[in-house]
């Protein structure tokens, strides 16, 4: 479970978002709670730990929702969650080579991802990456430091479907 969320374009570390994830998960075994109701759970949950600006609260609950929806045990999220893939790197030649790399084997395959390019030291270090450009397919860092081969990264893909 990902400590971030995003608000906007930015991704926002959240201390404590997948402990108050579990504790409504126990709560509310079953669909008995709607998603917008278990964001505003979250939403006073993560504000003990977290400065979260009144004017921004919309874009939170917004947010929070989703969160909600991915971790709560949606049929097919699993599935979905395998499909999001992270270059990370500070957006230099190798970064974008490779993000490019990929982009033409989903092209080839005809497989639909989300795609981020993750920028940010700070979200880079989150995924123990020390040394860039790094692939992240799902929640697993696949390489780190090198740039894989297009066998490689058709073989992984492969794997998704």
């Amino acid at each position: 479970m990902e400590r971030t969320i995003k608000i906007g374009n930015a991704s926002v570390g959240i201390i404590g978002l997948e402990g108050a994830v579990n504790k409504l998960k126990s709560r509310y075994r079953d669909d008995s709670v709607s998603p917008r109701d278990a964001a505003k759970e979250l939403l006073s949950l993560i504000k003990e730990k977290n400065y979260v600006p009144l004017s921004a609260e919309p874009v939170y609950l917004e947010a929070l929702e989703k969160v909600w929806e991915q971790e709560h045990g949606r049929q097919g999220q699993e599935a979905e969650d395998d499909l999001r893939i992270r270059i990370l790197g500070p957006g230099c030649v190798s970064c974008n080579r490779l993000e490019e790399m990929v982009m033409q084997v989903l092209s080839e395959k005809g497989i639909a991802a989300d795609i981020e390019h993750v920028r940010e030291l700070d979200e880079i270090w989150r995924y123990n990456v020390i040394q860039t450009p790094a692939l992240v397919i799902g929640r697993k860092v696949l390489c780190s430091g090198r740039m894989p081969t297009m066998a490689q990264v058709r073989s992984w893909l492969n794997e998704l479907i």
